[in-house]
């Protein structure tokens, strides 16, 4: 097995997680042979773990119902890969592994697009006519409570216990277990998480480093350090045409993406419930949020950011650092990516990242949601429950065992989606893959690759070898060294509600975000003052009805 994982890494080796196309793997019988590798050593894996009774075939043909989900992009790659092999979104690569290996029909009663909520829409119709698959995915919190209430999926407490592998149930707690809090139901599991990583939301604060290292600068600790960083460059002229065309960072009219790292500098977490003096409350009416926006609008006023910022996406107002315009950023791991662009029109350009300054130099932690794809249930008039562990065991095998995201069986998100009840990770794979690679840069030892770090490897020898080294690679700077130092010294916690909307806050509460959002945008730009447009707020969430959400997140909270 050893040699056949040593192989397969090898392959994987030459492919990108974007080129999934672009490989040479449309000869006809490509899709036979990756089948016989799996025939050949799907059990034996996890035999060798002791946990071979889990994936043990059925002696005769069990017929499982389910429905999924699909995006765009994965219909036109199905197009070609029919093409090559016959493939279709019902007959795929997983519905044939199941079918031919563990002797499990796998029968699609729908597909949906993903798009426009077309899941949830067509799911929800189905529920309504009782019209139930035997095994599906649940999306949304309040369906699946739903579900469980009427009894109509059964509690699957035993069945993460008793009939998956260690490794999917280490997956599924990896949270923490607010995924199965979430799923809870008088007491009971109703549903199995398929996790994402929650990681993805960190904020990182990214720098210009060879702005920083022509002006002696060190990295900032204080939100005053980082006013002052700004002050430079934009002094600086770095672009030389004389003008004062240089913004201080970058911030866009969705507002807490750009400024979720910020925002956690002043102790405010405008975006989550917070656990304070043993009750719940809403963190976008904390006084912190308030000396947060104040500083925003001092950069604002000052000219610090672009006054157009509130007419534009992400996208657009990330071309102002993209343009040598300005050299900070808070943004996610990933913006590597957009960085890597502009070395073609400046090619002095570096970035890093370092650790978040906070108005007191003190460390900075973050908040995070717990992230998924949705919740696997059961159909209470099924009878074979256990048939989610032999699934979840196949899929597992090839994402850890060598056959990842970079070969066949999961080139890229469109074929993990292709998986039953979709893919399933840890919710800390950002960290838990690059403590991977880190293993190889020391060793040099290839083989020691699993999971996404097998494509991520790849990546660092294709042309974006730049985004990938700054985000997963050894050297300092890089987004997950800042992580890893969150994750050591135990700066990050969830939100503190993980309970099903109510019907009053499902009818509220996205109303009242909206209006939070508002509110902040015109304290930022001077529409109000801080004080007079705070007040404002606390009055508005009061009047639109988040007193009342409070007190119902708190009986939540007290229940549990």
């Amino acid at each position: 097995m050893k040699k056949f994982i040593t192989v397969l890494v090898a392959l994987c080796m030459l492919l990108s997680c974007t080129a999934a196309l672009a490989i040479d793997q449309h000869e006809p019988d490509y899709l036979a042979k990756q089948m016989e590798l799996m025939k050949e050593n799907l059990i034996p894996y996890w035999e060798e773990k002791g946990e071979g009774d889990i994936i043990k075939p059925y002696d005769e043909p069990v017929t499982v119902h389910v429905v999924n989900y699909y995006g765009s992009s994965t219909e036109a790659n199905m197009a070609i890969w029919n093409e090559w092999w016959g493939e279709t979104l019902e007959n795929n690569r997983f519905a044939q592994a199941c079918r031919e290996i563990l002797n499990i029909d796998i029968v699609y009663d729908w597909l949906a697009n993903s798009a426009d909520n077309g899941y949830i829409t067509k799911m929800r119709l189905e529920m309504a006519a009782g019209n139930l698959p035997d095994v599906w995915l649940v999306t949304d919190q309040t369906d699946l409570l739903q579900l469980a209430a009427n009894e109509l999926i059964i509690p699957v407490d035993d069945v993460i216990k008793d009939t998956m592998t260690q490794e999917d149930q280490d997956i599924i707690f990896s949270d923490g277990g607010r995924l199965v809090e979430m799923a809870s139901y008088e007491g009971k599991c109703y549903g199995i998480p398929r996790n994402i990583s929650d990681t993805d939301t960190f904020s990182y604060i990214w720098l210009r480093k060879d702005w920083m290292e022509k002006l002696g600068l060190e990295a900032p600790k204080t939100i005053d350090d980082l006013k002052a960083i700004m002050d430079a460059f934009m002094a600086a002229d770095f672009d030389g045409d004389g003008q004062a065309n240089t913004f201080g960072m970058v911030i866009d009219k969705d507002l807490y993406y750009g400024t979720r790292g910020l925002f956690a500098a002043f102790n405010a977490r405008p975006e989550f419930w917070i656990e304070k003096d043993g009750k719940v409350e809403w963190g976008g009416v904390q006084p912190e949020v308030k000396e947060a926006l104040s500083f925003l609008h001092t950069l604002y006023e000052e000219g610090y950011l672009d006054k157009e910022f509130i007419t534009q996406t992400n996208g657009t107002a990330l071309g102002t650092a993209l343009a040598g315009k300005a050299g900070v950023l808070y943004a996610g791991h990933w913006v590597a990516h957009q960085l890597q662009t502009m070395l073609e029109e400046h090619p002095e350009a570096e970035w890093y990242c370092v650790n978040l300054p906070s108005v007191t130099g003190e460390p900075v932690y973050q908040l995070l949601n717990p992230v998924r794809r949705g919740w696997v249930v059961i159909n209470a008039n099924y009878d074979h429950p256990e048939i989610v562990g032999k699934i979840s065991a196949l899929c597992s095998f090839t994402y850890r065992s060598g056959v990842t995201l970079g070969s066949f069986w999961m080139s890229n998100d469109d074929a993990q989606t292709l998986q039953p009840f979709q893919g399933s990770v840890s919710s800390w794979d950002n960290y838990d893959t690059w403590l991977n690679l880190l293993q190889v840069f020391e060793t040099g030892d290839e083989s020691l690759l699993r999971s996404k770090a097998i494509t991520y490897w790849a990546n660092f020898h294709t042309s974006s070898e730049w985004a990938w080294m700054h985000m997963f690679g050894p050297d300092d700077g890089t987004p997950m060294q800042v992580l890893a130092d969150a994750i050591n010294n135990d700066r990050i916690s969830y939100d503190a509600f993980l309970g099903a909307q109510s019907e009053f806050m499902q009818d509220r509460w996205s109303a009242i975000k909206s209006e939070q959002l508002a509110a902040f945008i015109r304290i930022i730009i001077g529409e109000v003052g801080v004080d007079e447009g705070f007040d404002a707020w606390l009055q508005s969430f009061s009047s639109m009805g988040g007193d009342r959400i409070t007190e119902e997140v708190n009986e939540w909270y007290a229940s549990k």
